[in-house]
């Protein structure tokens, strides 16, 4: 049953602050009187253009709990601009609140302006009014057709977000994000294709001995011009020696060593490339290694010995021929 309350106080609100053309608006409120009691009573809500034109105009009736809500449909062609909204019940004074009807924005952004073939893009951005929406992301290479990449939703607040694959062919591509009939300023984005790099070096030796030095001079085949070489050496042993070395400019770049194991030895050099370069990997070349070549204090001693032994089989044959003699 409806009635009339006196005194009463009337509470109105919308769903938003701010809305576009052509969405709808939700008004609600709330009736009590005095003792905080909810009334259920005719509620008189009148709605106010910018231009103080009458938008609604209608009478609606709280439930048992005080409550009231009603639809407001803005018209496609609805003014932009600040709109009023009164709720008025019997025996209490007016209750007012305003909303915003704006034109759309959106935002569209990626979360790095460069990238290689198929690596994961973030494409993120934002719509106002926030409100949850279906926005359409679309891309373009050069200035051809626009092609849909996926549809996502807003939340709460109007911020969306996609991870996106990057194209796999190089070049550069715009990104935008669209709602209704309106359109983000574009996102750019670079796809860059590595250039492939090639490493070789040859050996001052490929056959020497324990302790002797082997020269290596290579080249790196790049766009680079700060490059970092990393060269192994591997023993027979399982040892494994590291130099890292600068190429020049033009990619040259050299190196030695002293292997101190005999054995085969190998060798090789790696590059792990750049932002526009492949990374670069020789082929594996071997060493052998001979034993260290004798001393001049050990060729001493085996004379010596030599001598000593010689000594001794002198006098062994003499007492031999001695010993035959009658």
């Amino acid at each position: 049953m409806l009635v009339s309350c006196s005194p009463c106080s009337v509470v109105v609100r919308t769903d938003r602050d701010a809305y576009v053309a052509g969405e709808y608006v939700e008004i609600s409120g709330h009736v009590t009187e005095q003792g905080n009691a909810s009334v259920s009573t005719f509620v008189e809500i009148d709605v106010l253009t910018p231009e103080n034109a009458s938008l609604l105009d209608d009478v609606i009736h709280s439930d048992s709990n005080g409550y009231f809500f009603t639809l407001l449909a803005l018209q496609p062609n609805a003014s932009v601009g600040t709109y009023l909204v009164m709720a008025i019940a019997e025996g209490s004074s007016a209750s007012h609140t305003t909303f915003e009807v704006v034109l759309n924005t959106i935002t569209c952004l990626v979360n790095s302006s460069f990238a290689y073939p198929k690596v994961p893009i973030l494409v993120y951005g934002q719509i106002h009014p926030a409100r949850w929406a279906e926005v359409s992301l679309e891309f373009t290479s050069d200035g051809e057709d626009w092609l849909t990449i996926a549809n996502v939703y807003t939340d709460s607040s109007g911020q969306y977000s996609y991870g996106w694959t990057a194209p796999r062919e190089g070049g550069n591509y715009s990104i935008r994000t669209s709602l209704g009939g309106t359109t983000s300023p574009a996102a750019r984005l670079r796809v860059v294709i590595k250039e492939p790099a090639m490493i070789s070096f040859s050996l001052s030796s490929y056959a020497t001995q324990v302790g002797m030095s082997v020269r290596l001079e290579g080249v790196l085949n790049s766009t680079s011009r700060n490059a970092t070489i990393t060269i192994r050496y591997e023993g027979p042993e399982g040892t494994s020696i590291t130099h890292a070395v600068q190429a020049d400019p033009d990619g040259v770049f050299g190196d030695a060593f002293r292997p101190d194991e005999e054995g085969t030895w190998t060798i090789s050099a790696s590059w792990p490339g750049d932002a526009l370069n492949l990374q670069a990997e020789s082929i594996e070349v071997k060493v052998s290694v001979d034993p260290p070549p004798p001393t001049a204090l050990f060729l001493s001693v085996v004379a010596i010995e030599d001598v000593v032994v010689i000594a001794i089989l002198a006098r062994h044959m003499h007492l031999k021929r001695k010993a035959r003699r009658p």
